[in-house]
């Protein structure tokens, strides 16, 4: 019996789970929402750059990548002004109670089953159309 089965690309295609599949963009998606309450809020411009009500803003969410505007971004994430201090004692809670630096992996430690199951959930329902 000969069995001929197509190339892992092809199958990984097929299935959305490539990058710029339909799988891998759901899941992006679906991590931008879950980081929102983990970005630091002071007035909003930094976590509106990606999340704003509840909708992904598409031209900082691609397939593979989340982009937070703003020049003080990159401070923001690793805690620190570019003077070296920390930015976190400047950080206010109210809105995004449990905001901090490294949002995205605050995030993925805290919601990563939740995420995997709405992505999971999503396409057992709707499939790769």
């Amino acid at each position: 019996m000969q069995l001929k089965m197509k190339p892992n690309s092809v199958i990984i295609a097929n299935l959305g789970l490539n990058k710029s599949g339909k799988v891998h963009k759901w899941f992006t998606d679906t991590c931008a929402l879950h980081m929102d309450k983990y970005t630091p809020y002071r007035h909003g411009d930094l976590a509106k750059s990606v999340v704003v009500n509840g909708v992904v803003n598409k031209e900082n969410v691609t397939e593979d990548t989340i982009i937070y505007r703003g020049d003080y971004a990159c401070y923001v994430y690793y805690g620190m002004r570019q003077d070296g201090t920390h930015v976190i004692k400047n950080w206010t809670k109210d809105v995004h109670k449990d905001a901090g630096p490294y949002w995205d992996q605050r995030m993925w430690s805290a919601e990563k089953y939740k995420v995997i199951r709405e992505v999971q959930n999503h396409f057992d329902k709707r499939g790769n159309k």
